[in-house]
């Protein structure tokens, strides 16, 4: 397993890591309609969706490899007057209780990591979800530009390692496909599976491809 790395957040340009993605919004709905409490925001960036869920009344969990952004969140959760237990630490190791957590969002983080390294994390996913709890996360895809043709330093079979300008130049993306999948979440009922291509960005042809899934922990 190579090693994990955070990200650069200095070298970020882009507003959109302060901002809650589209599919956190129905998260929020969906895991308040089924009484759920304990969430836990992994691989939490900045912290946009730990600001999210903590004002929607979840106690709020955030975990991070950078010392930089878990120290932007805890700044930001004191301006907004709310409550996130925010720890750094790598996504591998996670330090909570066995079914400890109802909801779990990893939302464009665990691809930060090799073939060992996702296998490992989705485990340690599976183990701190409470029997019955519900993950939502996001994968990168084996039809990205970037995975294909980007010529990037190949790690393994299925990881490269980013090398450009930006916060994320020197990590290892992991990328899937639907027989990885399978695989990987053999602990989990899916309840949903999408595949989709984010084809303009801000204006500008974009070839990203990810996998969003929606998992259930079987019990």
């Amino acid at each position: 397993m190579s090693d994990n790395k955070a990200w650069n957040w200095s070298a970020n340009k882009s507003e959109i890591w302060e901002i809650p993605s589209e599919e956190s919004y129905y998260l929020v709905e969906r895991w308040k309609r089924k009484n759920y409490d304990i969430f836990l925001d992994l691989g939490c960036g900045l912290g946009r969706h730990s600001i999210q869920f903590a004002k929607n009344g979840f106690s709020t969990f955030s975990y991070d490899l950078s010392p930089e952004g878990i120290t932007h969140l805890r700044e930001r959760a004191k301006v907004e007057h709310c409550l996130v237990r925010a720890s750094v630490g790598d996504m591998a190791t996670l330090p909570y209780d066995n079914s400890f957590f109802d909801c779990l969002l990893a939302y464009h983080v665990i691809s930060h990591t090799d073939t060992n390294g996702i296998i490992k994390v989705v485990s340690k996913m599976e183990r701190v979800l409470k029997p019955g709890g519900e993950v939502f996360l996001s994968l990168c895809s084996k039809k990205a530009w970037s995975y294909k043709d980007a010529g990037f330093p190949v790690i393994d079979e299925n990881t490269v390692e980013k090398v450009e300008d930006g916060p994320e130049n020197g990590i290892p993306h992991f990328f899937a496909d639907r027989e990885i999948i399978d695989k990987l979440f053999t602990g989990f009922e899916i309840d949903t599976l999408r595949h989709t291509q984010d084809l303009i960005v801000k204006g500008k042809d974009y070839g990203s491809w990810h996998y969003f899934i929606l998992g259930i922990k079987k019990k």
